[in-house]
């Protein structure tokens, strides 16, 4: 690997780190200003859990056992370094997710050490299947090139089954109907997708084995934008211009490019974006409704509806340059795969966490806020 190459991947290393916050800010922004800072050390704990997972572990179920040594020695080369700073902070961007489902209400401990065995175990099983060749060894032909599937959609389901396990937040439900619960801060919420929005580049761009000719980093540079604009206008068409799901809505856009960035056309892109914006109020209201789930940030829709959209859509011809270039049949079969894992993970994990140590932090806090009832902090001392 060249130096160019290396320098590369650090950059969209460094662009994917940085997102984390993008998803602090726009998760922050939708909940009750008494659970902020709180949320900001389940941030950060969970960076301390997948990197250190990963590490000892993740990496090795990923691509072979034979580079943890190294990596933990500090004996590897600069293509195996590089290599893991990229695939480090995908893992980290996948567990992130779940904060946004079971925010106001989690305890720090059991969050920790579900993130540890997420970003530590069950990220890494799907990650070997979607690039370390475990679905070309089955014979099975998926595309996920930025991580549609292996990232979001998993990421997402994770994160339903843990908040599933949690259980709503105590003022969500009266009488079995769900309740408003609105943001404290709409305008941090946007900006954070914004952020979201140019760590992204990152991400699709960063997943190119190495700059090469160049062709291919632009190309998929289009796709994300054109994705970005039509998740945009699906959001603000389905949700008659609400700024939240808008915002959410480009990033939703962003989710469902990434599994076939560098195969769409930019029109494909945009039609994968837009598809992505429109279902996200009917994918909530589902969830919400039917299934009973306290979705806090709506990553069922942002990232897990959004993600399996993405999956399909990159095995669907006329929506691609070149259209032999995926299995439909495959990309179906992977995302059934990605979904199963990540849901049965999912509730083994934190059923598991509810049933031994308990899960929830006690009602007094939750009534409290988790700032002043946990930390005995306030995030913004002007306010109440």
């Amino acid at each position: 690997m060249s130096g160019l190459d290396v320098f590369f991947f650090l950059w969209a290393a460094s662009l994917i780190f940085f997102m984390k916050a993008g998803f602090i800010a726009l998760e922050i922004g939708q909940f009750s200003h008494r659970n902020a800072a709180y949320h900001c050390v389940l941030k950060l704990v969970d960076l301390f859990a997948v990197f250190l997972g990963y590490l000892v572990v993740g990496y090795g179920i990923s691509y072979g056992f034979e580079y943890i040594m190294p990596l933990i020695t500090g004996t590897f080369d600069a293509e195996l370094g590089a290599w893991w700073m990229k695939m480090a902070v995908f893992a980290a961007a996948a567990v992130t997710i779940i904060t946004g489902g079971v925010a106001e209400r989690i305890k720090i401990l059991p969050y920790f050490i579900g993130a540890l065995l997420v970003g530590g175990i069950l990220y890494p099983i799907v990650e070997h299947l979607v690039w370390g060749g475990g679905f070309a060894s089955l014979g099975i032909s998926f595309a996920d090139y930025a991580g549609s599937g292996a990232v979001h959609l998993f990421g997402g389901l994770v994160g339903l089954a843990a908040a599933w396990a949690l259980g709503p937040r105590l003022r969500k439900y009266i009488n079995g109907v769900p309740q408003a619960l609105p943001g404290h801060n709409i305008p941090i919420a946007v900006l954070g997708a914004f952020i979201l929005a140019f760590g992204w580049y990152g991400f699709n761009i960063g997943s190119a084995s190495g700059v090469g000719d160049g062709l291919e980093l632009v190309q998929v540079a289009i796709a994300t934008t054109m994705a970005l604009a039509g998740g945009i206008a699906g959001g603000a068409l389905s949700s008659r211009n609400d700024p939240l799901y808008t915002a959410n809505g480009m990033c939703a856009g962003l989710v469902a490019v990434c599994s076939g960035v560098n195969i769409f056309t930019p029109i494909g892109a945009l039609v994968v974006g837009l598809l992505a914006g429109l279902q996200q109020p009917y994918t909530y209201r589902f969830i919400e409704e039917k299934l009973k789930i306290d979705d806090v940030c709506a990553i069922g829709p942002v990232h897990a509806m959004s993600g399996f959209i993405g999956v399909i859509c990159a095995g669907i011809p006329f929506l691609l340059r070149d259209p032999s270039a995926t299995s439909f049949v495959g990309q179906a079969i992977g995302a059934i795969v990605i979904a199963l894992i990540a849901l049965i993970g999912g509730v083994i994990i934190y059923k598991g966490l509810d049933l031994t140590i308990g899960l929830r932090v006690s009602e007094k806090a939750e009534k409290e806020g988790l700032d002043e009832g946990v930390l005995q902090v306030r995030a913004y001392s002007e306010m109440d």
